[in-house]
C-alpha cells in the first residue's frame, strides 16, 4: 500500500502585479471600504495618489492572495543624515487564511526586500494589540494624542491660505521646527507637493504674531469634529505649543467644532479644554533593519511625528 505524504502549502511572497493589487484592494474592503460600493472602492485605491506612492506586496497561496501590505517610501533624518525608511500600511490577511502567520511572513519578506535597496528603518502605526508587532521585532514608542475643545482665551491670530500656493513656505516652517532634533521625518519637496494635492480640501491657517507669520495649522474638518493633521511653529517650546493648541481651540469655537483630535507632543497642562493621552490606535512602532538602534532621545523625538504622515 502506498502512502501519500501531505505537505503544507508554501506562501509565495512577492511584489504585487496589477491584477494582484486589485484582488488585495478588494480583500481589504471589509475594513476600509467606507461607504463606497466594492467596485468603486477598488478603482479609487488603484487611482489614489496615496496608494500610488506605495510598493504593494502580496502573499499568494494556491493561486489566491492570502495576505497583503503596502510599503510607503519615507526618509528619517538622524543627526543630520538622511536614512531611507519604509512606512508599513494596510496589513491584511484574507479571512480564509488567518491565524497561520502569513501576515508576519509577508512583513518579514517586505523588510528583507526593502533592505536590499538600503532601507534602514521600518515604521508602522498599529491599530491592534502592539504586542503582535513587538513579537516581530518592533518597538512600541510613546504615541501622544491631543483632544482640544473650545475654551481657550489666548493663541496666535490665524489666516486662511491655499496650500497649493504655499508649499515652500510650509516646508520652511516645518524644517525650522525640526532643525534642533536628532531624529525627525524629512519631507522632500515632492512629498510636500503630494501632501498639498492629497489634502487640498482641508483647512490651512497661518499662525500670525505681531503681524508676522510664524507657523501654520492643517486641519481636516467634518461636521463638529476635526483632526489636527499637521502644524509647525518657529519655536517649539512648551509655552508655544500651548499657544498652538490655544489657536486650534479658538478656531474650533469660531467654527462650531466640538473637538479636535490629533498627534501632538507631550506637554503638561491644567487647562480643561486641552487633554493629552496615549493613543489607543495608530500606535507608533519602529524596527531597525540594520544593527543600528535609536537612542533614548531619538525615540522620545518620534512623539513629534504628525498625523498627516500616517499611512
Amino acid at each position: 500500500m502506498e502512502f501519500t505524504q501531505m505537505t503544507e502549502s508554501v506562501l509565495e511572497c512577492h511584489r504585487a502585479n496589477k491584477a494582484e493589487q486589485q484582488v488585495a484592494f478588494a480583500n481589504v474592503y471589509e475594513f476600509w471600504g467606507n461607504d463606497l460600493p466594492l467596485d468603486k472602492y477598488v478603482q479609487w485605491r488603484l487611482q489614489s495618489l496615496h496608494h500610488l506612492r506605495a510598493t504593494w506586496y502580496v502573499g499568494v497561496l494556491e493561486g489566491q492572495v492570502a495576505a497583503s501590505l503596502g510599503v510607503f517610501p519615507m526618509s528619517l533624518s538622524l543627526d543630520g543624515t538622511l536614512e531611507k525608511t519604509m512606512f508599513i500600511g494596510a496589513v491584511h490577511t484574507h479571512p480564509d487564511f488567518r491565524r497561520r502567520g502569513f501576515a508576519a511572513e509577508l512583513l518579514y519578506f517586505a523588510e528583507q526586500d526593502q533592505a536590499q535597496e538600503d532601507v534602514r528603518w521600518s515604521f508602522l502605526f498599529s491599530d491592534i494589540d502592539p504586542q503582535y508587532y513587538a513579537r516581530l521585532g518592533y518597538v512600541v514608542n510613546d504615541a501622544p494624542n491631543v483632544c482640544i475643545k473650545p475654551g481657550a482665551t489666548t493663541g496666535f491670530e490665524v489666516e486662511l491660505f491655499n496650500p497649493a500656493d504655499a508649499v515652500e513656505k510650509m516646508q520652511h516652517f516645518y524644517d525650522v521646527n525640526q532643525q534642533d532634533r536628532t531624529c525627525s521625518l524629512f519631507r522632500t519637496l515632492d512629498y510636500w507637493n503630494f501632501l498639498a494635492q492629497k489634502h487640498r480640501q482641508d483647512t490651512y491657517l497661518w499662525l500670525i504674531e505681531q503681524g508676522e507669520c510664524c507657523g501654520y495649522l492643517h486641519l481636516r474638518c467634518k461636521d463638529d469634529l476635526a483632526c489636527l493633521e499637521d502644524f509647525a511653529v518657529v519655536s517649539h517650546t512648551p509655552e508655544q505649543l500651548r499657544r498652538v493648541a490655544g489657536s486650534v481651540s479658538l478656531y474650533a469655537e469660531s467654527q462650531g467644532i466640538g473637538e479636535v483630535h490629533g498627534w501632538f507632543p507631550p506637554i503638561s497642562t491644567e487647562q480643561p479644554w486641552l487633554e493629552i493621552n496615549d493613543r489607543q490606535t495608530e500606535i507608533t512602532m519602529w524596527k531597525s533593519l540594520t544593527e543600528k538602534q535609536l537612542t533614548t532621545e531619538q525615540q522620545r523625538e518620534l512623539a513629534y511625528f504628525r498625523h498627516v504622515d500616517h499611512v
